[in-house]
């Protein structure tokens, strides 16, 4: 709470035009975190089409309608010479993104938000594991046989894959997880 306020942070991260948005709601500092949020997702979006995408904030300009912090569709991120379609959610607990390069495929992600357990609770482990739990369910599997993995490459981590009993999968899949909350996003049946 309060990043809102620290003109040096907002200009690292958002372009002039989110900078006012910002500064123009009722509830800065939401708006800045949903900002956050959309650029995250964007990004997350750009590194599955291209491993070699960099996370540059101030260069991508987000065009709403409306206000970032209302849940809508329609939430668009200029990155670089590509465009990301991004759906927000945004309440007084959490903001939570999906989101994809084909605006149609918003309406197909399957996604959720919950909180941790508890404190000691690993969050990552606790991520996949609800994924692996949702999608055991959508596709008629036991839970065992799901497996959710990351590869390692130049001590960076690449975007989680689904196995089958060992067996890679091209599903898309997003985790994510931040303080008390970890959230997942898929679709099924999108090409």
């Amino acid at each position: 709470m309060g990043k809102s306020g620290d003109s040096r942070f907002l200009k690292k991260i958002l372009t002039d035009a989110e900078i006012d948005l910002v500064r123009d709601t009722e509830n800065p500092d939401q708006e800045l975190w949903s900002l956050w949020a959309c650029k995250e997702t964007a990004y997350k979006v750009a590194l599955k089409k291209s491993p070699d995408a960099r996370f540059l904030p101030r260069r991508w300009q987000t065009v709403f309608h409306g206000s970032a912090s209302e849940p809508s569709d329609g939430k668009v991120i200029l990155v670089e010479t590509s465009i990301v379609f991004i759906s927000l959610f945004a309440d007084a607990e959490y903001i939570h993104c999906v989101g994809s390069d084909q605006q149609e495929a918003l309406d197909t992600f399957i996604w959720k938000v919950e909180p941790l357990p508890d404190v000691k609770t690993d969050p990552s482990l606790f991520a996949r594991q609800c994924l692996a739990r949702s999608l055991a369910k959508h596709l008629s599997l036991n839970i065992q046989q799901i497996k959710i993995k990351r590869k390692e490459k130049n001590r960076d981590l690449s975007p989680p894959l689904v196995y089958v009993d060992d067996n890679p999968t091209d599903l898309d899949v997003s985790l994510s997880h931040d303080g008390r909350f970890v959230a997942y996003a898929y679709h099924l049946s999108y090409p």
